[in-house]
């Protein structure tokens, strides 16, 4: 889901087989502000999804940009690349193995369908993990 009246931007489900657990996954694109967070998210869900969504069993909200090993402190330069410029993601250095084909990479970063998003997390492991079948062939 892609929402602008609320907190949570972009919405993802993130479900298990057959829909158990549910679950939703989403971004937002600056730390919550005003009321509490979570019941601006709660509030959000409900408009979106309906009363059952604002009963989860659990709510988890994560400032990513609090996390040292997320985000850099400071710039290393001051022509430092934004961490939204997709064009940098999918380098062909992480296209094939390293260190004799023991050393994999996947991640949303190394895709080249979708970088930055869930979709492009999926379609590395899909790449990586057909290219440890053909090495294990």
């Amino acid at each position: 889901g892609i929402s602008r009246l609320g907190p949570m931007q972009e919405i993802h489900d993130m479900s298990g087989p057959h829909g158990q657990p549910a679950a939703l996954f989403g971004f937002a694109p600056a730390m919550l502000v005003g009321a509490e967070p979570e019941q601006q998210v709660l509030e959000q869900f409900g408009r979106l999804f309906g009363a059952t969504a604002t009963r989860p069993n659990q709510l988890i909200i994560q400032d990513w940009s609090a996390e040292p090993h997320t985000v850099p402190q400071q710039p290393a330069s001051p022509r430092a690349v934004s961490s939204a410029d997709y064009s940098l993601y999918g380098h062909t250095l992480y296209q094939r193995p390293a260190l004799n084909g023991r050393l994999h990479w996947s991640s949303t970063e190394t895709a080249t369908r979708h970088p930055g998003h869930i979709e492009g997390a999926l379609d590395a492991a899909h790449r990586v993990s057909k290219s440890i079948l053909q090495t294990l062939g």
